[in-house]
């Protein structure tokens, strides 16, 4: 009757593998822990940068309409205005009125008498 082994790898190699498994998980582990510690950290310093910015803003909109309440924001140095009497200075661009070009008139004249009329030859016209 013949004999069944079991021929595989030693406890040895088994011990070895399960090692090197169990450092691979651990260095795994210690790296997604840096990386989430560094994705937190700048998520914080985001959010802290805009609160700051919200401060701001808010400090903004405040000093406008404190602003706009005192009448401080009537005269605007730098206003476009679209009035007609306005002056015009040297450096003022206008624009004018484009007048249409006086086009040539056409030069072409075709005589009748001078068209070859026989077939086959040119273009004959008065067929």
């Amino acid at each position: 009757m013949p004999e069944v082994q079991y021929v595989g790898p030693s406890q040895e190699d088994i011990d070895a593998q399960n090692l090197a498994l169990t450092n691979f998980e651990n260095t795994l582990t210690a790296n997604n822990k840096t990386f989430q510690d560094g994705l937190t950290k700048q998520i914080q310093d985001a959010n802290d940068k805009t609160d700051k910015l919200m401060d701001r803003i808010a400090n903004i909109k405040t000093q406008t309409a404190a602003a706009a309440s005192s009448g401080g924001l009537t005269d605007a140095p730098y206003a476009i205005t679209s009035e007609s009497n306005v002056e015009e200075t040297e450096l003022a661009q206008t624009t004018k009125i484009i007048k249409d070009k006086k086009k040539p008139t056409g030069s072409l004249k075709i005589s009748q008498g001078g068209l070859q009329a026989s077939s086959g030859t040119g273009v004959n016209y008065g067929v």
